[in-house]
């Protein structure tokens, strides 16, 4: 599929997926810091949740939500909508039902909030796949492990099976042709690399150089996430993030949240997502922001997204 000169068919919000079809790989802690992180930014931020099962996104603001109502001062909260699960026995009738809501939810955000970031279960389904589509950005926590790299490449010691591009991989390109077709856009796929040890083993750095070369063939970026600190599990409870003034809930500023800070921080920063620009709105910077993906990708030689 070739690039074209076309200027896209923009919505003002910037649409950041995390997902990966690997359980454990911390698709909620990121969803978490990031929607965090944009509301310090002073962004007006949406979150949906479409983990209908788990729903830990949804948990954790109601625990901000309450830890709020007794502090004393105000905390940032986005706009949050956790959707419904369809349990009929008639499973087009599930997907209709689940597309009138997302779709709902989206029309709500799409025009009023500068981000949404959506958070999706661990499994394949119609409604993840809808909101893979619709991702300008697509966050996919990785750990160090092959076990979660499989679910991109296949990983087997045959050298005749290996490297196969598996489900979730598949997933994300049709997304991406989806979208090109649709309103001309641009998926920006981002690669974190999540929960990493703080002494790097052998077999990290096995996985590091594994997930670099799948980056070139599958086109997408690779950036440090989170450690996996203690800090991350303790704050959930009361709904706040390292990025919070803690130390007004009875936790004192110690190293462990300074280094989570600059983890978060980090992490923002590898995403790249698009910035405040002092006379330019919101909307002329998610052009910009599209212009100089498109471009980026277009260098890498990614113009039929693998179709062919």
């Amino acid at each position: 599929m070739d690039f074209d000169d076309d200027a896209p068919d923009l919505r003002s919000a910037h649409v950041i997926v995390v997902g990966n079809e690997k359980g454990g790989a911390g698709k909620s802690t990121i969803s978490i810091h990031l929607a965090v992180a944009l509301l310090k930014a002073g962004h007006k931020v949406a979150c949906i949740d479409l983990d209908t099962r788990q729903q830990t996104l949804t948990r954790f603001f109601e625990n901000r939500r309450s830890w709020s109502s007794h502090a004393s001062r105000p905390i940032e909260l986005p706009r949050h909508c956790a959707m419904e699960r369809a349990e009929t026995n008639d499973v087009r009738a599930n997907e209709a039902r689940e597309f009138a809501l997302f779709a709902e939810a989206i029309d709500a955000v799409e025009h009023e909030y500068e981000f949404v970031v959506i958070d999706t279960p661990a499994h394949d389904s119609y409604l993840m796949r809808l909101a893979h589509s619709l991702a300008d950005t697509l966050v996919s926590p990785l750990n160090d492990s092959f076990i979660d790299v499989d679910v991109f490449s296949r990983v087997h010691h045959d050298r005749a099976q290996r490297g196969a591009v598996a489900h979730y991989a598949d997933l994300v390109m049709e997304a991406r042709r989806k979208r090109r077709m649709v309103d001309n856009g641009v998926i920006d796929w981002v690669m974190v690399r999540n929960r990493m040890a703080t002494i790097a083993s052998n077999n990290a750095r096995q996985v590091a150089l594994s997930v670099s070369r799948l980056a070139s063939e599958l086109r997408f970026r690779v950036v440090d996430g989170l450690h996996d600190r203690v800090i991350f599990r303790e704050l959930f409870p009361i709904g706040l993030t390292a990025l919070d003034p803690i130390e007004e809930a009875g936790a004192g500023l110690n190293n462990s949240q300074t280094a989570a800070r600059r983890e978060i921080e980090s992490l923002i920063e590898g995403l790249d997502l698009p910035g405040r620009v002092p006379g330019i709105e919101h909307l002329q910077a998610r052009r910009l922001w599209h212009d100089r993906v498109a471009t980026y990708y277009r260098e890498l030689g990614a113009a039929d997204w693998r179709a062919g």
